[in-house]
C-alpha cells in the first residue's frame, strides 16, 4: 500500500474546470484523482480532503503508487504497512457516512436520530448532543466487527467525539438529479483488537460514499 499527499495547484486550474470543481465537487475531485493511476480499471484508492488555508489537499491510501507527476498536483508519496500489534492504542481522525437501513431504504444516521428525537419534544442543543451519541454508537457497532475498539477515559468515558457534520450536494450530470450524503468528521482513541482484520479495515474503507472522500482512516500513535 501507498500513502500519499496531494495538494491541488489552483493556480493552474482552467476556468471551466474551476467551475466544474464548483458544481460537481467531490465527483469532479475524485476523477482528477483516478487521473494518478492510469491502468486502473477499478477505483484502488481511498482519500480524504482537507482545506489548508485557501488551498486543497488530500490524503490518498492505494493500492499502488500514483503517478508522481501530474499537471493538477502536487504529488509526495511513501510506501504504507502500519506496524500494530493486539493493544495498540492508536489516535484516529475519520470522516465517515454512516447509515442505517430502514425499511429496506438507506438513512442517514444523523437525520435519522433528529427524527426520533424530535417525536420526544427535546430542545435543539439536546437533539444535537443525541445525534452525536448516534453517530458514536453506529461506530462503535462497526468495530464490532473490524478489528477495532474505542478507547475510554480514565472516567470510563468512550473517547471519541464528533468534530463536524455535513451534508453535501452535487450534481454529476446536468441532466441527472443531485447526489446527496452526509459526512461525520470523528477524532479519538482506538485499540487494535485483531491485527488483520483492522489492517484490512483501513484498506477497504469504512463506511459509505468512499467514492466521495469517506471512509479513509488517518491513524498515529497515541502516546
Amino acid at each position: 500500500m501507498y500513502f500519499s499527499r496531494v495538494t491541488l495547484k489552483l493556480n493552474q486550474l482552467p476556468y471551466v474546470i474551476q467551475k466544474k470543481m464548483q458544481n460537481s465537487g467531490p465527483y469532479a475531485i475524485h476523477q482528477w484523482l483516478w487521473q494518478l493511476f492510469p491502468n486502473q480499471e477499478k477505483r484502488t484508492f481511498l482519500f480524504r480532503e482537507e482545506r489548508i488555508s485557501k488551498d486543497y489537499q488530500y490524503y490518498l491510501l492505494s493500492e499502488v503508487a500514483p503517478l508522481s507527476n501530474h499537471q493538477l498536483f502536487l504529488i509526495e508519496t511513501k510506501p504504507y504497512l502500519p506496524k500494530l500489534t493486539i493493544g495498540m492504542r492508536l489516535f484516529f481522525s475519520l470522516r465517515a457516512n454512516p447509515v442505517v437501513f430502514k425499511n429496506g431504504k438507506r438513512s442517514d444516521v444523523m437525520m435519522n436520530a433528529k427524527y426520533l428525537i424530535k417525536q420526544q419534544g427535546l430542545k435543539t442543543n439536546e437533539i444535537k448532543i443525541c445525534q452525536n451519541q448516534a453517530a458514536i454508537n453506529w461506530l462503535i457497532k462497526q468495530s464490532e466487527t473490524r478489528g477495532f475498539s474505542l478507547s475510554t477515559t480514565n472516567d470510563q468515558q468512550v473517547n471519541c467525539r464528533v468534530i463536524n457534520y455535513a451534508q453535501q450536494q452535487f450534481i454529476k450530470k446536468s441532466d441527472l438529479k443531485p447526489i446527496h450524503y452526509s459526512s461525520v468528521d470523528y477524532q479519538g482513541v482506538l485499540t487494535v483488537t485483531d491485527v488483520e482484520l483492522f489492517l484490512e479495515t483501513i484498506y477497504q474503507g469504512i463506511g459509505k460514499s468512499k467514492g466521495f472522500g469517506c471512509g479513509l482512516f488517518l491513524i498515529k500513535h497515541y502516546q
